[in-house]
């Protein structure tokens, strides 16, 4: 791995140029890889291993990790990915998205733009594909679960359980995965963007606005509760927002989960803010954020230990969660992969942000598999329940849709 960071900033061109070269030089030697921007943040990173396998763990020790990428499937006894970053390129983005300065490198300059000129597209990652059988699409067998998880509810078996559902959307003719990604990061500025593919895990992209674990190089670690969801439509003032009970009772029940793991581990200091209403594209949710003094508690591991406790949350599983996994393997008809798993760079820059993976859809040959999931409690209604995952599934849907 090269270790000298380049001194000299490179002439700026467009991104999508940039990062359609280099991840076509990649997919042709197969490599795992990884492209993604932070929440609020105009930097983009990507990043490449060396060799044509990504790494697998069982458990993930944030402190011992060198720097890379993670991915987690919902289900973790399967392996953790772990991309290391043995290639790193990042881009400060101008505010349009269109162009940017490449800041630094691991990696050489790019390959002659005349030798490559072809954008990336789904064939090139033919390699990375993996056969998803998608079973998870059907509005009655949902409706079904969704009732049995309310009777459930009502004799005491668990006080939530979230259940999801895939949705089939068929490859447009002109799809860029670049171009996509780039897309979802401007109409998302406020969402973690990723685009990552791993040979045996498929290719993967979304937006996801819920923070699971983040380690700051300050050593302030940061999580959040994301719960309730409705479309933002008209509404210019988030503080305008109206929630019904059970959408505040779900979120009060993520938000309780979280400082029950800090109860665990003993810890009491503790900042908690919230809720409130936040954007997150066309929907809105309610948020709780939560922030921890590493140095001032003494806890240089509580990164590790908390995504230990955290994964999967009450947000994606339900509560309790032993139980609440159990229903959802019972119920649900498909394997839910890297959907509702974990994903982020780790100890770039020496700090480390990882994300459930939501607001995502899986790459086929020729179709798309968008994932989306509602949180059932008592006061559910199984055809709003439908509903709700219709309309996250839209947020995928509207970014490949070629008008918008």
């Amino acid at each position: 791995m090269r270790s000298e960071l380049l001194a000299d900033l490179v002439t700026s061109v467009e991104v999508s140029v940039e990062i359609n070269l280099l991840l076509n030089q990649i997919s042709q030697e197969n490599r795992p890889f990884a492209v993604w921007k932070l929440p609020e943040h105009n930097t983009i990173h990507l990043i490449a291993a060396s060799s044509s396998e990504a790494q697998q763990h069982q458990k993930i020790d944030l402190e011992a990790l060198p720097a890379g990428f993670v991915a987690a499937p919902f289900n973790t006894t399967h392996g953790i990915y772990f991309i290391p970053a043995n290639e790193h390129w990042a881009w400060q983005l101008t505010p349009h998205f269109q162009k940017g300065i490449r800041t630094k490198g691991l990696a050489p300059l790019l390959p002659s733009k005349e030798t490559l000129v072809a954008p990336l597209s789904v064939l090139h990652l033919e390699n990375y594909l993996t056969s998803t059988k998608v079973t998870g699409d059907n509005s009655v067998g949902f409706q079904q679960a969704v009732r049995a998880a309310i009777a459930a509810i009502q004799k005491h078996a668990f006080q939530k359980v979230v259940l999801s559902r895939q949705k089939i959307a068929p490859l447009p003719s002109q799809f860029s995965p670049v171009a996509t990604f780039l897309k979802l990061c401007r109409l998302y500025p406020t969402a973690f963007v990723s685009f990552f593919a791993i040979p045996k895990a498929g290719v993967w992209m979304g937006a996801s606005p819920e923070v699971l674990v983040s380690v700051e190089q300050n050593r302030i670690f940061r999580t959040m509760a994301l719960a309730g969801t409705q479309v933002k439509g008209s509404l210019e003032n988030l503080q305008h927002a109206t929630w019904t009970q059970k959408e505040i009772a779900e979120q009060a029940m993520v938000s309780r989960y979280i400082i029950n793991c800090f109860k665990k581990i003993r810890l009491r200091e503790f900042e908690e803010n919230g809720p409130r209403t936040v954007a997150a594209g066309n929907l809105i949710h309610l948020r709780t954020d939560f922030e921890v003094d590493m140095l001032a508690v003494n806890f240089p591991q509580l990164g590790t230990v908390m995504l230990e406790l955290l994964h999967p949350t009450s947000a994606v599983c339900g509560l309790p969660k032993e139980p609440a996994a159990e229903f959802i393997t019972r119920y649900e008809t498909y394997d839910r992969a890297l959907y509702s798993g974990y994903i982020g760079g780790v100890n770039i820059d020496n700090d480390s942000h990882l994300f459930v993976n939501l607001r995502c859809m899986q790459l086929q040959t020729n179709h798309l598999i968008m994932y989306a999931g509602a949180g059932i409690t008592e006061d559910s209604e199984p055809a709003k329940e439908w509903q709700e995952t219709e309309i996250k599934c839209q947020t995928m849907f509207d970014v490949i849709n070629p008008q918008r």
